[in-house]
């Protein structure tokens, strides 16, 4: 007999399965763990990037209702000015008929 054998305890196929379980389990929960983590961080800088979006584009969004409500305000001045003016022209035909 070697030297080798005599020393080396006896390991039965059950030892070596329990063995593999074990580490198959710990395998699964470091992975369970890993996919989490990317998950969370998935989202977090989706999150983020969109709040950079958002952020950098109020001004722009400003600028664009300030320019809308600006020419509204215009639109409803010529509006104003085309109605009084018709009126006057409307008046002006009435007299003109008596």
């Amino acid at each position: 007999m070697d030297k080798n054998q005599r020393i080396r305890s006896n390991i039965t196929n059950y030892d070596v399965l329990r063995a593999v379980k074990a580490e198959v389990k710990l395998s699964e929960a470091r992975i369970t763990r890993r996919i989490y983590t990317v998950a969370i961080l998935s989202v977090a800088t989706i999150i983020f990037v969109l709040m950079l979006i958002i952020t950098s584009q109020t001004p722009t969004t400003r600028d664009y209702a300030a320019e809308a409500m600006k020419r509204s305000f215009e639109a409803e001045r010529s509006v104003k000015m085309i109605d009084e003016t018709l009126n006057e022209r409307i008046l002006k035909q009435e007299k003109s008929n008596e």
